[in-house]
């Protein structure tokens, strides 16, 4: 390989949490292209940063769904190469633009959840991998770590975190299916995200404490998602929240890790972005996500441990921890709030 990647992927982070491991597989995967292209010279953490604000929907029959407000990222464009081949992978690497892929991923011998034969019945699988560089024999790669199966992954000289292929190999899952992916952003507009980034954070301060009625029953957010889940904690809400149902107990249990996930992302994302500033410091970003971050996670390892012995999910041992949570989500408000003043 005449390239030398001696940069880590995807690990530079101010806590223990690794927090672009908390991305998506399609963000993770654009982000390590961004980083093949530019090394460290791109700051990525505006270019993802998402809504943290609570949403719960109530609707007509009383049902819970739990989530977050969702944003589309308008600045990120792609052109997709379907029926791909390794020529034209290959081609797109040497024109040094930022390559996803997506093949039969659950058969190839890298991945955690490696298991052989992959049934294509119901459609073919959905997951990113960045592809980083090729040479004559190899294919050069960046996965979250934790998606790998380390006693069959092959890393390039000491950089453990660009995983080495031969595509001897991958020809065959390529043969049967292989999407290509080349990924466009304006690098010369990186400000785009820095307002992106503001218009989060607007939102998120203004919606807060909202609730509202629709045609299709209630919506809450931000604070009075947790204020409603205390309610159900203590039945004094009719809400049907069906904690029998495997689908709702698996559902809030996703929901919560996604949740934290979230918080750990922005908090990097700020810290990042308050670099040049002088109203906030780190420390204050760190002091206000920090608490809310741990508390979240708690609530997820309760969740999913109920889920696993098929307990109630909203009972009233739940109550302390939501009631923290209130205060944690309001200490995070506030140092959103202070940077917005001084922007």
């Amino acid at each position: 390989m005449d390239k030398k990647i001696m940069f880590r992927y995807c690990c530079e982070t101010h806590d223990k949490y690794h927090a672009t491991n908390s991305l998506d597989c399609y963000e993770y995967a654009i982000a390590n292209g961004i980083k093949s292209k530019f090394g460290n010279e791109i700051n990525m953490y505006n270019i993802f940063a998402k809504d943290i604000t609570l949403r719960m929907t109530i609707d007509e029959n009383n049902n819970i769904n739990l989530g977050m407000n969702y944003h589309p990222n308008q600045h990120i464009y792609i052109d997709r190469y379907e029926n791909s081949s390794l020529e034209i992978l290959e081609q797109l690497l040497d024109k040094n633009e930022i390559v996803l892929i997506s093949t039969l991923h659950h058969e190839i011998k890298f991945f955690k959840y490696y298991n052989t034969p992959y049934s294509t019945e119901h459609g073919m699988p959905i997951h990113w991998l960045s592809i980083v560089h090729h040479d004559s024999e190899y294919l050069y790669y960046v996965e979250n770590p934790d998606l790998i199966n380390y006693d069959n992954y092959s890393y390039y000289r000491d950089n453990k975190t660009v995983g080495v292929i031969s595509k001897k190999y991958m020809k065959k899952f390529f043969d049967r299916y292989l999407l290509c992916v080349k990924v466009h952003i304006d690098f010369e507009r990186l400000d785009i995200f820095t307002d992106r980034l503001l218009q989060i954070l607007k939102t998120i301060v203004a919606t807060s404490e909202k609730k509202k009625t629709t045609n299709g029953g209630n919506e809450y957010y931000g604070i009075t998602v947790i204020e409603k889940l205390i309610d159900v904690c203590l039945g004094e809400s009719e809400i049907y929240n069906r904690e029998s149902s495997e689908e709702f107990s698996y559902g809030m249990v996703d929901a919560t890790r996604f949740i934290f996930q979230a918080r750990i992302y922005m908090k990097e994302c700020l810290m990042n972005f308050v670099e040049s500033k002088t109203n906030i410091t780190k420390d204050e970003i760190f002091d206000a996500f920090e608490p809310a971050i741990e508390a979240w996670i708690i609530v997820h390892n309760i969740f999913l441990k109920r889920h696993i012995m098929k307990q109630s999910l909203l009972s009233r041992q739940m109550i302390k921890c939501f009631s923290q949570l209130i205060l944690h989500e309001k200490q995070i408000i506030s140092c959103m709030g202070k940077i917005l003043l001084y922007i």
